[in-house]
């Protein structure tokens, strides 16, 4: 069956790239979670080690990402490449694995703002008890205030890929301003002490090198956000082989505001007392990043904390809305998905049925408490391990089979190569026995439902793609038609977006 390809308008610049990667990267966890991983780490100095290493292994998978991108500027990104080194079965899992990670970090950062507010204005939204759930409880108030942000974001999404492109940016610079003026402010009014981020390592227990390690498995979670940028390959309005700068420079920023907050919140008091630190009713202090910098800058420092975790949640949301859509659009297109994912709107030129299932998602999710959310969460970092590992393997594949022309684009075998072992190595740490960050059961649970939920969507609801030639696949998911036979590509060239025309050519 023959039909024209739809494709999406190319209105991205750089920046907006940039600002995509980059605002994807940093979420809400490097605001709130920083003493919580100290304490995993078992002290500053392999917290810090772990970022720097870790943004340097994405680097070089960093690399064979630019690579395909240039290669194959198509959306979908992981899963176009995952079909092109190893065929249908494997895009599919590798677009499935990738799903449930984008879309739940949309709702994990839509479900963060009210815990924002929890910490700065206790009491403000946790009205209307619900239920509890896994130890946490659910609050009307709460629920409400995370679907109102979703819808949000959802809304602007639909409207263009320009207009939330150009937020995202504005949202991102916002961050990154707040993150300079906290770590300079500290530094210039004197709160910032060497002496107290000693001991640096060794602490609770953990030894410096298992503490690095555990950081380095978290790494697909830390910097999930640069491999937003090949979903949304297919609307750059520039060469798509200039993306290599743009992931570079986003995962560098990216380990350099982690290690910043990190260092800051270590360094106001000695942070041995600060992970243990108390608020003036007895309990232990719900945010230490945000106490920190409070102590360090007042009431100025707390606007600029709160500004700088908003942004980083808003763009998380705005990132993830580009990418799981485009993922959706992408997969759709290749007919493994229901045809209305393929769709574009009339006048904004965006998926926007992708979009919209997020929306409804993440209007149900934070009635089921953020504990269950952070299960789910936490094993899409093992999918996330998967779209690296296929990209990285697709490049492989691609330069060492002569899948593509050579040019002078090629990045050496042994790079993709390297980014595949790593990426290997990441899921091993998370899914092989007595690894340092072997998942918990409840996370396994999450992926076993998820695993299900792929195979039997896979074996019954495929009818299409299975329906449909190699060739026909093969321009589907990629654009080339050097596949197709002389029927298919006479059909494919009398189809236009005007008469939307399918011819049967099974």
């Amino acid at each position: 069956m023959a039909e024209q390809r739809q494709e999406l308008q190319k209105t991205l610049n750089p920046a907006n790239i940039w600002a995509v990667a980059l605002g994807s990267i940093i979420g809400w966890g490097c605001f709130i979670q920083s003493p919580n991983w100290m304490v995993k780490a078992g002290g500053p100095l392999p917290l810090v080690v772990g970022f720097v290493l870790g943004g340097i292994f994405m680097c070089v998978i960093g690399m064979s990402y630019a690579y395909m991108i240039s290669k194959f500027p198509v959306s979908g990104g992981e899963f176009a490449y995952a079909f092109v080194g190893f065929g249908p079965t494997a895009s599919f899992v590798c677009g499935w694995m990738l799903l449930i990670g984008y879309v739940g970090i949309v709702v994990l950062n839509a479900t963060a703002v009210p815990v924002l507010f929890s910490v700065v204005a206790p009491g403000l939204l946790q009205f209307g008890h619900l239920w509890t759930i896994a130890g946490w409880p659910v609050y009307l108030g709460e629920a409400l205030v995370s679907i109102v942000i979703a819808w949000i974001f959802g809304f602007i999404a639909i409207r263009g890929a320009k207009s939330a492109g150009n937020t995202q940016l504005l949202m991102c610079l916002l961050l990154c301003a707040a993150v300079v003026v906290i770590l300079f402010g500290t530094i210039l009014t004197g709160n910032f002490q060497m002496a107290n981020l000693q001991p640096a390592s060794n602490q609770f227990d953990v030894p410096f090198i298992k503490g690095v390690i555990l950081i380095i498995a978290m790494a697909p979670f830390l910097y999930v956000g640069f491999d937003c940028i090949p979903q949304a390959a297919e609307e750059f309005n520039f060469p798509a082989n200039k993306t290599l700068g743009l992931i570079i420079s986003a995962i560098a920023i990216g380990a350099f505001i982690y290690s910043a907050i990190a260092v800051v919140t270590a360094a106001v008091m000695p942070w041995m007392e600060m992970v243990e630190l108390k608020n003036a009713a007895g309990n232990p202090e719900s945010w230490r990043t945000g106490a920190m910098i409070k102590q360090a800058l007042g009431t100025a420092g707390t606007i600029f904390v709160v500004v700088a975790v908003l942004a980083g949640m808003f763009t998380g949301i705005g990132g993830f809305y580009m990418s799981s859509s485009r993922l959706m659009f992408g997969m759709a297109r290749a007919r493994m998905l229901p045809k209305m994912f393929a769709e574009i709107h009339p006048v904004y030129g965006t998926p926007t049925k992708g979009i919209i299932f997020v929306m409804i998602i993440a209007t149900f999710v934070p009635f089921i408490g953020r504990e269950v959310l952070n299960w789910f969460v936490d094993m899409a970092a093992v999918g996330t391990g998967v779209g690296y590992f296929f990209t990285c393997a697709g490049a492989y594949m691609v330069l060492t089979k002569g899948l593509k022309p050579k040019s002078s684009d090629d990045i050496s075998p042994v790079a993709a190569l390297a980014g595949a072992v790593l990426s290997a190595a990441i899921i091993g740490l998370q899914v092989i026995p007595g690894m340092p960050a072997f998942l918990s059961v409840p996370c396994w649970g999450a992926l076993a439902i998820w695993i299900a939920l792929g195979a039997i969507f896979y074996f019954t609801s495929m009818g299409r793609f299975r329906a449909t030639s190699v060739g026909m696949i093969n321009y589907l998911i990629t654009g080339d038609k050097s596949k197709l036979t002389k029927a298919e590509l006479e059909a494919v060239e009398d189809c236009t977006p005007v008469t939307d025309c399918e011819v049967d050519l099974q």
